[in-house]
């Protein structure tokens, strides 16, 4: 048996599995944060000017088409910023070598701020210089979602085609938040580009910040409770 939701595992998808499919309502990723976070900060496009894009993603789940597709979503807009944060960006030599991915499409390394791995409430604080937080595919974030939400930071993913491409959509819909959910990978570029050159996105980006941690508890994202107990209802079925 799998436990899932409606926007991970569709109903024509069953077919496909081997294991019984059960789902729970809301996200079967609905979490509380039970650790120190910083607070969240303004939104930086508000004092920079330009729109910060970012991702603190696993340096494995950066893989070629994604840099392709945010490198689109770069030379779209060009005064935007990509943020890139992890562990292995501690070491020079990674940080190059991410730079030289992102030349072969056309991005100059200025374009880039490239930041390695810190003490988790350090990391986290992070988030106060990204303005919109980019996913990753084909292998989408779960914990790296759940934070950068908490933080304040929206996240645009797209409905991939399969259950791990859709984990940001399955706590983006329980929190109200499926404007952040694009049909593809075209359509995911083409609203980062619109978000970028869009005149009424800092004001958009403020206002949802500030409200996004009470945005989320009253949720089904946030609401732990309730998946503990449709849990229990499927375990005693």
């Amino acid at each position: 048996m799998l436990v899932g939701d409606a926007a991970v595992v569709p109903p024509q998808e069953e077919r496909s599995y081997c294991e019984r499919i059960v789902r729970v309502p809301g996200s079967y990723l609905a979490f509380e944060v039970r650790y120190p976070v910083p607070g969240v900060a303004p939104p930086p496009v508000l004092r920079n000017g330009w729109l910060t894009f970012g991702s603190f993603a696993s340096a494995h789940k950066i893989t070629d088409p994604v840099v392709a597709a945010w490198s689109r979503i770069l030379l779209g807009a060009p005064t935007a910023r990509l943020l890139l944060r992890n562990q292995l960006l501690n070491e020079p030599s990674n940080r190059l070598a991410l730079m030289a991915r992102f030349a072969r499409h056309g991005v100059a390394p200025g374009r880039l701020m490239l930041s390695g791995g810190a003490e988790h409430f350090d990391f986290l604080r992070g988030y106060d210089e990204v303005d919109i937080a980019l996913d990753t595919f084909p292998y989408n974030g779960g914990t790296t979602t759940t934070e950068a939400l908490w933080q304040g930071v929206p996240v645009l993913t797209f409905n991939g085609d399969r259950w791990a491409s859709r984990t940001s959509r399955s706590l983006l819909l329980a929190a109200d938040l499926s404007e952040w959910v694009a049909t593809d990978a075209a359509d995911f570029v083409s609203r980062g580009v619109a978000l970028a050159q869009s005149e009424i996105t800092p004001r958009m980006l403020a206002s949802l910040r500030c409200g996004m941690r009470e945005r989320l508890l009253a949720s089904p994202a946030c609401d732990s409770a309730a998946l503990c107990r449709s849990l229990e209802a499927l375990y005693v079925g």
